[in-house]
């Protein structure tokens, strides 16, 4: 069978607290919808994994054990250059929901991605 294909660029994959996520709210919508809203309009779709994703961490900058249940969201764009873009929006997220960090996976490299709190440096 004869096919073309269209690569998509670079994958992301992140973590949101799903608890959160459906609880906390932003610009008068839950979360979860403002986060669908942006992954569409700005990187043209998403992917959300639900289910069983879970784990358990240890936080490198205090070593403190954690444990969350989660949404996995994928998203595909063309050029590096947007990764700051989509860590600006987690960090905003993340910030939102009052949540210490968010992982990211971007290619081959897994980060975890702090808001600076007002007033820090």
């Amino acid at each position: 069978m004869k096919y073309t294909k269209e690569s998509l660029g670079r994958p992301a994959t992140f973590l949101l607290p799903s608890l959160k996520l459906r609880s906390e709210r932003w610009n008068n919508k839950p979360v979860e919808q403002a986060v669908r809203e942006y992954l569409l309009a700005n990187f043209g779709g998403y992917t959300a994994h639900a289910g069983n994703v879970f784990g358990e961490w240890t936080e490198p900058r205090t070593g403190k054990v954690f444990y969350g249940e989660h949404l996995a969201y994928s998203v595909a764009f063309k050029g590096k250059e947007r990764i700051p873009e989509l860590e600006e929006f987690l960090a905003t997220v993340a910030n939102v929901i009052n949540e210490e960090s968010v992982y990211l996976e971007t290619g081959e490299d897994a980060w975890l991605i702090y808001p600076e709190k007002e007033g820090s440096t």
